[in-house]
């Protein structure tokens, strides 16, 4: 109510807080004065097209305020947008509605109806597929998919049409996670069988209503019946029954989504006369959204489906509890699945970007990169061209070397040369192919890779276990989490730990068995495991070297190279892909160099690409070494392995985490030492060697880090607590008051610039003891999103490191910043997760050899938690905080 008496900016329909406060900087503070303002109000940091829509959205509500009618405006039509979403009408047409009660359980809600409308005999029939528990979550998604695709056999033009991403979104999460019908709901998906109104709605129309909900939009054109006005009415409903209701409740409830589909096949039917009315408006045709046909079922997923069945005979659905040999075939069935699952939401939104607007892509879209503009003529030569663009602050994954698609047309755009997220400048090398070819306005990512070879691997897994064969004897071990198999040492016997000499005797008696090396921050991970390498080598074993990127396994190569050197092992090895110069591996695209080497070649290096193939089964590697594990799949890790008798795994789940994009069952889509250590925080003696001494952090950075990431087992070398700074050692919390910011503080910004500006000058002592003075080279500047990096780097001098987490993880300084830059938990650009990540944090903080200074607004340590996950990530921020205390970046400077 104050709101609307205060006319505020709130009240515009789609305005985000962000979006307010940039507006207030020009002057524009109330709805009326949005839809009077002219093109000199727009921010600088706001795009024009954003702006138009904006004011032309406060123009329409304020013209319904002044006259009490409601009024919808029609946008120009555009290709593949708006009323070319459509596809023509067709008789077997169906309308989709799920309702959901998110707090069924504390970790997950509950689908519990899904209903659905089509059209007998001119009028509408509905369904309802009911679910009261897991079980009947799964079997209703199963007679719903079932159903849908019934109706397709007999009708292959039919839609299903909902308003809004929920529906679509809930089935691809149940398929993953409970490995059902992911053939059949991967078919609706890549068939655009499935359409969104809502979406048709936003890009097509305005109109004068404060929102675009469906019960918002549905007053052009419907009136409804049921005593149900909201969503959220249903759900209380719902939990009003499961609190010992009636079936009458039900009933209810049943009559209101039934309401909901016929409310979305009304709104088909008037947008089909809206869009009549553009062609006459606008004076030109608008297409139909083009059907694509069923593709013919490959004769891999065949075979996958029978290998699966397999596997899966005689189980029980519900895994929890199977005895180790049955969870075994269990977690293998869900395995063989597991690249498909990936692969599927990567594809999905490739599609989905198809058309978008460079202004959706840059505000919407984490993965892309919206609203390039040309920066200057291209250098280059024929054979390939250079072109300089810069782009708006945003949130991507895209980088340097990567293949990049144009949206427009889903073709190939090019590759990034080089890019600079604190400048906003890229360089985009485009070859002959491309000469003709219109430059792109925005960028996004290419389909995913292909992991035939990945998949192959897996279902070689697969049947070596349904025919009872221990020809991957350490796979199965690691997929039934037993413990290593040391010869000399009695099974369970505890590890030595800390002791170079013994773990390279532990390396050297492993008996087609899995080691855990657990290396957190500054432990020494590469410095064990290239010494373990080249121990095994010394011995004229032959290892594999694996990793997730070519820039791990060429750091891990470096430190091999330099022990080798060091200990008079020369030896001759191997590395395929990206290009690698040392005295003792050298690089190789030739594949029967791998798969059949010399005998002198006692090192060979890739990814899973190369190790998961079969030929390299055969290549005789004895002890495959996986760096970076915390950040590499079970299943990739299963694959690769294929090709050992052993496994030593280095990594750190406590780290930057894998990433994983598919759902799958509980369990499947954990990374390899998530699978292994099955809960815990750090590695148990008897599985695996945990590096307890950090070679980095002093005791009053280390103890924080120990205590929210390893169970309080790392600890500081002693040489550790010589270091520190004229400014102190420890913990700091900057709080900045701000309001309404996303994914970027000015205000943070400004304040690291003064603390830094005060810092340098300042002393500096190491470890060695040796004092000098405090540079800009001493300070890295850590911030979870690309726009707040871009805000940082605008702000202090060049000679300070700015940048990501991922950027940053490996290296160190002696003074680190961490700034979190979003407003509050109403800011949040993306789950709570992602911004409350202890992995992020922890990876944050211990960048710092001296002093970690986090700084955030102080309201982010008041945010709701919805569930207890939350509570402890959020705890982990509250934690620093108390332990930082009221002790502020005070010292001394010459």
């Amino acid at each position: 109510a104050q709101w609307e008496r205060d006319d505020h900016l709130t009240r515009v329909a789609g305005m985000r807080r962000d979006q307010i406060k940039r507006l207030a900087t020009t002057g524009v503070t109330t709805l009326a004065e949005l839809a009077r303002a002219t093109d000199a109000s727009r921010p600088p940091t706001m795009q024009p097209a954003t702006f138009e829509a904006l004011r032309e959205q406060a123009e329409l509500q304020h013209r319904f305020a002044e006259t009490g009618r409601h009024e919808t405006r029609l946008l120009p039509p555009q290709a593949g947008r708006g009323f070319a979403l459509l596809p023509p009408p067709s008789p077997g047409d169906l309308f989709f509605d799920i309702e959901g009660d998110p707090f069924w359980q504390s970790d997950r809600g509950l689908e519990y109806l899904f209903g659905v409308s089509e059209r007998v005999e001119g009028d509408l029939r509905f369904r309802e597929f009911w679910a009261h528990d897991r079980a009947q979550e799964q079997q209703a998604l199963e007679d719903f998919v079932d159903f849908v695709h019934e109706r397709l056999r007999a009708d292959p033009n039919l839609h299903v049409y909902h308003y809004a991403s929920y529906e679509p979104s809930a089935l691809k999460r149940l398929m993953g996670e409970y490995g059902t019908r992911e053939d059949e709901v991967d078919d609706l998906l890549r068939r655009e069988v499935l359409v969104d109104l809502f979406k048709v709605v936003r890009q097509a129309l305005r109109h004068s209503h404060p929102r675009y909900s469906l019960k918002n939009v549905e007053q052009f054109f419907y009136e409804r019946e049921a005593d149900l006005r909201a969503g959220d009415d249903s759900i209380l409903l719902y939990e009003e029954w499961r609190a010992g209701g009636d079936g009458a409740i039900l009933g209810r409830i049943a009559e209101y989504n039934e309401e909901d589909c016929a409310a979305t096949y009304e709104l088909r039917e008037w947008l089909l006369g809206l869009r009549e009315d553009a062609v006459r408006q606008f004076g030109a045709p608008i297409a139909w959204a083009e059907s694509v046909p069923p593709p013919e079922a490959p004769e891999t997923a065949l075979e996958t489906a029978e290998l699966r069945a397999r596997l899966l005979r005689g189980l029980p659905e519900e895994p929890a509890g199977l005895a180790p040999r049955a969870a075994e075939r269990w977690l293998a069935a869900q395995l063989i699945g597991y690249h498909r699952r990936e692969a599927k939401p990567v594809w999905w939104a490739f599609f989905n970007r198809r058309g978008r607007s460079p202004e959706e892509l840059a505000e919407r879209d984490g993965d892309a990169i919206g609203g390039i503009e040309q920066a200057g003529p291209p250098t280059g030569t024929d054979r390939s061209l250079v072109h300089p663009f810069t782009f708006p602050a945003q949130e991507h994954k895209l980088s340097a070397g990567d293949n990049v698609v144009d949206p427009a047309t889903l073709g190939p755009a090019g590759s990034i040369d080089a890019i600079d997220d604190g400048h906003g400048t890229l360089a985009l090398r485009r070859g002959p192919t491309l000469e003709d070819v219109p430059l792109p306005a925005s960028l996004i990512p290419g389909g995913p890779f292909t992991t035939r070879a990945q998949q192959a691997a897996l279902r070689r897994l697969g049947e070596s276990i349904v025919a009872g064969s221990e020809r991957y004897g350490a796979l199965r071990s690691l997929l039934r989490r037993e413990l290593p198999r040391v010869a000399g040492l009695a099974p369970g016997s505890a590890l030595p730990q800390d002791d170079l000499d013994a773990a390279r005797r532990i390396v050297a008696s492993l008996d087609r068995s899995t080691l855990v090396v657990q290396g957190p921050p500054g432990s020494g991970k590469t410095y064990l495991g290239a010494r373990l390498i080249v121990h095994l080598i010394g011995l004229g074993r032959r290892v594999g070297v694996a990793s997730t990127s070519h820039k791990a396994i060429h750091n891990l190569l470096d430190e091999v190279e330099r022990v080798a050197r060091a200990e008079r092992v020369p030896f001759r090895g191997l590395k395929k892909g990206s290009r690698y110069d040392g005295a003792y591996v050298e690089t190789s695209d030739d594949q029967t160099a791998f798969s059949a080497p010399e005998d002198g070649v006692l090192l060979l290096a890739g990814t899973a690409w190369l190790f998961s193939r079969e030929d390299m089964e055969e290549a005789g590697i004895d002890t495959l070494f996986v760096d970076e594990a915390g950040q590499v799949s079970l299943a990739d890790a299963l694959a690769m392995g294929t090709c050992a008798r052993n496994l030593v795994l280095l990594g750190d789940p406590q780290q930057l985490a894998q990433v994983s994009q598919g759902t799958h069952p509980r369990g499947v889509g954990a990374s390899v030492l998530e699978h292994l250590l099955d809960g815990e925080e750090t590695i148990p003696p008897e599985r695996g060697l945990f590096l307890g001494v950090t070679w980095r952090m002093h005791p009053d950075v280390c103890g924080f880090v120990s205590e929210i990431s390893y169970e309080g087992r790392l600890h500081s070398a002693e040489r550790c607590s010589r270091q520190g700074t004229s400014f102190g050692t420890g913990l700091r919390f900057l709080p900045v008051e701000h309001g309404a910011s996303r994914q970027s503080s000015r205000e943070e910004a400004d304040r690291i610039a003064e603390e830094i500006a005060r810092l340098v000058g300042g002393t500096y002592t190491s470890c060695e003891g040796v004092t000098r003075r405090l540079t800009y080279a001493d300070v890295l500047v850590v911030a979870p999103y690309n726009a707040q990096v871009r805000c940082l780097r605008a702000a202090l001098p060049e000679a300070v490191q700015v940048g990501t987490v991922d950027k940053f993880q490996g290296q160190e300084a002696p003074i680190v910043f961490f700034s979190m830059a979003t407003s509050s938990g109403d800011d949040l650009p993306r789950n709570l997760g992602f911004l409350f990540s202890r992995n992020r944090l922890n990876v944050a903080i211990s960048r710092a050899q001296c002093l970690a200074v986090l700084v955030a607004s102080p309201r982010l340590l008041e945010i709701r938690c919805r569930n207890v996950g939350e509570m402890r990530l959020v705890n982990a921020l509250c934690r620093f905080v108390e332990v930082a205390g009221e002790r502020t970046l005070s010292g001394s400077s010459p």
